[in-house]
């Protein structure tokens, strides 16, 4: 008996050494779970790739400037409570919900928690926490590209100015570090780590961001560098938070809109493009006697609140704006030669601001259009089918604050090295067109100067230097319910009045009569603008 328990013990041995061979050489030869068990040994997490910024004039981040901290949570150990006081509300959610993942996984934290004992990695909050020039700037969708603004016009070089890279982690197959082991951080591809100059003043910009929120519930304010027309400021309310588009499509409110690039009706601020037709074509000498009304066909055009101005010439027309004048210009001019002076201080087609990125073109009336007296006359003090940008108000103002050279906006300064501010690829300036001798300009300088001091615009008078620019109030063809039309209300000037160094144009549009005027909020710029250069 004893023998035979042997061999049957014997035998049982053997076959479960046969069990298990078989089972070792099924294991072996089984791709997949050897991929599984591959898998469940080495965990990667991609950490968000560095975007890069872009920079104002001087070299200062308008973007990237504070730190975003990433935190790994590794399942199973202590880090899911250690770092649930840590993570903003929106990850919240994802901890909670990630919280017996199998995996290693990163989550966005407020702090270094590396002295908690939790692996930590440094990366960049897009934005301020008051955002820059968001309008400019742009924003990004939920996988970081570039969907607006400059954003978008840069998103292929921005995308890839950091590094790409990834956290390796050797795991157990519960997902937990392997005893003795830390996490890796490897790079998988180097970036370009190149950023955007722009030609904006970040001190400017926050300037008239405060101007704006404090006084400008809708519109926007432009400054540009007279010398070379580069945008120092490019303000538009109301604001949007770039984190945050859903609740600005939500509200309905226009905050989307980018009005420095958008078009609108001008009004009389247009009346400084028949001041150059004029000179062009040898009638700046003209005056005529202005009754408070002028008859066009069977259309009759007032002055404002119905003045009769009595005789004017161009110079007074400009100070008092002067709706009889310029249509009786106009008429005389023709409508060729306005649409050409219009053409040379760029109405009437995109302008260029980044690399798919225009500014509107506007509306010029079509010269069939303009064969109609009534059409030419609305058109002579900008009304009509006519709409503008304030990019193009912008420039236009600008050849008169300079030498009467057109120079197109500069918004993009450079390609620069990443963070440090050091030029790597200065873009090209387009060149600049004639569109009066610098003779012209200073005599239409000296005349928008009138305007302030003696004119209509003398709310636009800075507290020192002195300043000159033209007014504007256009017709929208927008009502409120209670049958109040809504207008757009402008500025557009230069200061200081000698040597001009700025221009500015300021825009409250679609609104009923603001309680700041424009030129109010140009005079505010101004100020703000010298206090800065005073120190």
């Amino acid at each position: 008996m004893s023998q035979k328990r042997v061999l049957v013990l014997c035998g049982g041995l053997l076959l479960m050494f046969a069990l298990v061979l078989c089972r070792v050489f099924w294991i072996s030869t089984d791709t997949g779970y050897a991929a599984n068990a591959s898998g469940q040994s080495v965990s990667e997490v991609a950490l968000p790739r560095a975007r890069g910024n872009f920079l104002d004039r001087s070299g200062k981040l308008l973007t990237g400037l504070t730190k975003q901290w990433y935190a790994l949570c590794v399942p199973g150990d202590s880090s899911y409570a250690t770092l649930f006081p840590f993570v903003p509300f929106a990850e919240q959610t994802k901890l909670y919900e990630r919280r017996n993942s199998s995996t290693p996984f990163l989550v966005a934290v407020n702090r270094d928690l590396s002295a908690q004992g939790i692996y930590s990695y440094a990366g960049a909050v897009r934005y301020l926490p008051l955002p820059i020039a968001p309008h400019l700037v742009g924003y990004l969708d939920g996988t970081g590209h570039g969907v607006a603004g400059l954003e978008y016009a840069y998103d292929d070089l921005l995308y890839q100015t950091g590094d790409a890279s990834l956290v390796e982690c050797v795991t157990t197959a519960q997902g937990r570090l392997l005893t003795g082991t830390d996490p890796v951080l490897h790079t998988q591809a180097k970036g370009t780590g190149q950023d955007v100059q722009l030609a904006l003043d970040a001190e400017i910009q926050r300037a008239c961001e405060g101007i704006a929120q404090q006084y400008l519930p809708r519109g926007c304010i432009v400054v540009a560098d007279a010398a070379d027309n580069g945008i120092l400021a490019s303000v538009s309310m109301p604001e949007f938070t770039p984190g945050d588009i859903a609740r600005s499509i939500r509200a309905n409110d226009t905050s989307l809109i980018n009005r420095p690039l958008a078009a609108f009706n001008a009004g009389s601020v247009f009346k400084v493009v028949l001041a150059v037709a004029a000179y062009h074509a040898g009638w700046e000498w003209f005056s005529t006697e202005c009754t408070s009304s002028i008859t066009v066909g069977d259309q009759s055009y007032r002055c404002a609140q119905g003045r009769a101005h009595g005789t004017v010439n161009l110079r007074r027309a400009l100070q008092e704006s002067c709706n009889c004048y310029f249509i009786e210009l106009g008429a005389r001019l023709g409508a060729d030669r306005i649409l050409q002076a219009a053409r040379a201080l760029g109405f009437g087609a995109p302008t260029p601001v980044a690399p798919g990125l225009k500014g509107g073109a506007g509306i010029l009336p079509a010269p069939a259009t303009l064969e109609s007296d009534g059409q030419l006359a609305m058109f002579s003090f900008g009304q009509g089918e006519l709409t503008v940008t304030p990019l193009q108000i912008t420039a236009m103002m600008n050849v008169i604050a300079s030498d009467g050279q057109y120079r197109p906006p500069v918004v993009v300064r450079a390609l620069t090295g990443q963070g440090n501010g050091a030029t790597a690829a200065p873009l090209p300036t387009a060149a600049p067109s004639a569109v009066c001798g610098s003779s012209t300009a200073a005599i239409l300088r000296d005349m928008l100067v009138t305007v302030v001091e003696e004119g209509i615009g003398g709310e636009a008078e800075p507290a020192q230097g002195g300043a000159g620019g033209k007014t504007g109030t256009a017709q929208t063809g927008q009502y409120q319910p209670d049958g109040r039309e809504l207008l757009n209300y402008w500025f557009a000037g230069f200061f200081p009045a000698e040597n001009p160094r700025y221009t500015v144009t300021v825009l409250q549009d679609g609104v009923l009569p603001p309680a700041h005027s424009s030129a109010e909020l140009f005079a505010m710029v101004a100020d703000a603008i010298l206090a800065m250069e005073s120190g």
